[in-house]
């Protein structure tokens, strides 16, 4: 169905819905914007702060993977596309998880991991979330793995 909103060379609003229109007076529409505005402006601040929240879970996973075993390192590596590699080396505090993930590499994988990390500069807070959505369950299901051959 077709929505769309005019206004005539009187001044008056009309919103067709479909073959249905209505007209309305300014009192109307001035609300209307209003309410618009307020539940756009109260969106963005749940948004930010349940952004925030995701980040801080990331962050805090990223900065406990310097601390796993290897073979997991090796594994999810693998399996992950270089933004996210970046993603989680960047997440995490300091270079330690970028220098244990270069460890865990070959030297040629490694260099380009290391060009990518260089590149990757400017990863954007939803980019990340999006990146380490697709992680986790990556992260989970080598750790899984581990602890079943252990």
């Amino acid at each position: 169905m077709e929505i769309s909103a005019k206004r005539t060379e009187t001044g008056e609003y009309l919103l067709e819905i479909g073959y249905v229109t209505i007209e309305l007076p300014q009192e109307a529409v001035s609300g209307l914007q209003q309410i618009i505005s307020k539940r756009l402006g109260q969106g963005s601040d749940i948004d930010q702060q349940a952004l925030q929240k995701k980040l801080k879970v990331y962050r805090d996973l990223a900065n406990k993977l310097v601390s796993t075993d290897d073979r997991i390192i090796q594994q999810v590596a693998l399996q992950m596309s270089p933004e996210q590699l970046v993603t989680v080396a960047r997440l995490a505090e300091g270079e330690r998880l970028f220098h244990k993930i270069m460890r865990n590499m070959s030297r040629q994988n490694g260099k380009q991991f290391q060009e990518d990390y260089q590149a990757l500069t400017k990863i954007t807070e939803q980019q990340a979330c999006v990146n380490m959505e697709k992680v986790v369950p990556l992260i989970r299901k080598a750790a899984q793995e581990q602890k079943s051959v252990t």
